[in-house]
């Protein structure tokens, strides 16, 4: 009995180190996404490098995805992560000091393949670190203090430069430079508390390494046709997550346009929303934790449809924030759930594929609804793109439970 407990306290304290890791990871990530435009900026080129950096990111991540499953199958999770913590350390470096168009867009899509093969990895470990009592409890976590970091590192880096230029006496352009350098750092900084990883990690790496490969067995989840309905499920994810992605880019421009809040307020809702879903994040933990993750899953499922809906008739200010607040939060809810769920049905030496499969669902939605989004706002208004929205997200949370219960028949 004692010594269950020791493994329970070593698990329990590996787990606090990943977490940790993931937030100085996240660090470049924030610094990068806030401050990267205005640095182009400083550098007087166009919007359309803007996006198409942007988009670079994106698809040196959507690249990596399916590598990085394989990598994590083979090399283990632990590798992988700080892999990935090197290569985005590199990529951001070289965003922050890169010049020319061409340099930019390359830089963005080192540091997108650096994010892909985290993201892949991240599951794998946290199912490989807990028991099925106390997982989802660190998925929320996980998740709520990457969504709570988010907000604060954000107002961080946004005074980062400004402190560079009056304590350091840089010019704005440095000054921007040295600010994303430094959330670089607090990215590669993670690479130390990766590789203090033990247990289970490094053993179960060595196990694949050295075993041969298992033949499909339906008892472990790996037959060819649960690997066939697990494709089915992460398609579902995809039409899932598209209806969040087709409205998520465009609310900064819906507040200002829609509701006449100047730029200073709607960064400062964002900020308050942003902690607030933290917060909501970590007690949906507790709540799957309970009741389950199936349930607390439909159940989240079932509230973006009407949240949207609400949004596209909402008449005041107040009304549309407190609606805004539960259609985002839908998403840092149920994105720990769907991994536990989803990995849940296979086996444990599939999970760095089945993990990359989702992670490639929700970069293509995200891209898609991006750009369908943009064209259904251009021609039809807020109002269409929240319906349609709306309508969307009900039909993949449909599915999803539906999808859920045929598995388990």
């Amino acid at each position: 009995m004692l010594q269950t407990e020791r493994q329970g306290l070593g698990k329990g304290s590996t787990v606090a180190a990943v977490i940790a890791g993931n937030l100085l990871f996240g660090t470049g990530l924030i610094f990068h996404a806030f401050l990267y435009n205005f640095y182009l900026d400083a550098l007087h080129l166009p919007t359309e490098v803007m996006g198409h950096a942007a988009a670079a990111l994106t698809a040196g991540g959507l690249v990596m995805l399916l590598p990085a499953g394989v990598l994590t199958d083979r090399a283990g999770p632990k590798l992988s992560v700080t892999i990935a913590a090197a290569v985005l350390a590199v990529g951001l470096v070289l965003g922050a000091v890169v010049t020319t168009p061409l340099a930019v867009y390359a830089a963005a899509a080192v540091a997108g393949a650096g994010s892909g093969i985290w993201r892949v990895a991240t599951p794998p470990i946290l199912m490989g670190l807990t028991e099925p009592g106390p997982r989802a409890r660190a998925f929320a976590w996980n998740v709520g203090l990457l969504v709570g970091w988010g907000g604060l590192g954000t107002a961080i880096a946004g005074l980062t430069p400004g402190w560079l230029e009056h304590r350091w006496s840089l010019a704005h352009l440095a000054a921007m430079r040295g600010a994303l350098i430094l959330g670089a750092v607090g990215s590669a900084a993670s690479v130390l508390l990766f590789r203090t990883l033990r247990g289970p990690l490094a053993r179960a790496a060595q196990v694949t390494a050295m075993a041969p490969a298992p033949a499909p067995d339906p008892v472990n989840g790996a037959s060819p046709q649960e690997m066939r309905q697990m494709l089915l499920l992460v398609s579902l994810v995809a039409v899932w997550m598209l209806g969040q992605a087709l409205a998520a880019p465009f609310f900064n421009i819906f507040f200002s346009r829609e509701h006449g809040l100047p730029i200073a307020r709607i960064g400062v809702v964002f900020a308050a929303v942003n902690g607030a879903w933290a917060l909501a994040v970590l007690a949906s933990g507790e709540a799957a934790r309970r009741f389950g993750v199936g349930r607390v899953l439909n159940a989240a499922l079932l509230l973006f449809g009407p949240a949207m809906l609400g949004l596209s008739v909402a008449g005041s200010v107040q009304l549309a924030v407190t609606l805004y607040f539960f259609q985002g939060l839908i998403g840092p809810v149920t994105n720990p759930l769907i991994d536990q769920w989803l990995l849940g049905q296979t086996s444990p030496e599939r999970h760095g594929l089945v993990s990359s499969w989702r992670q490639v669902a929700a970069d293509l939605s995200g891209m898609i609804g991006a750009s369908f989004g943009g064209y259904l706002l251009a021609s039809s208004g807020f109002d269409s793109l929240f319906r349609v929205a709306a309508a969307i997200g009900l039909i993949g949370g449909l599915g999803l439970i539906a999808g859920g219960r045929v598995g388990r028949r």
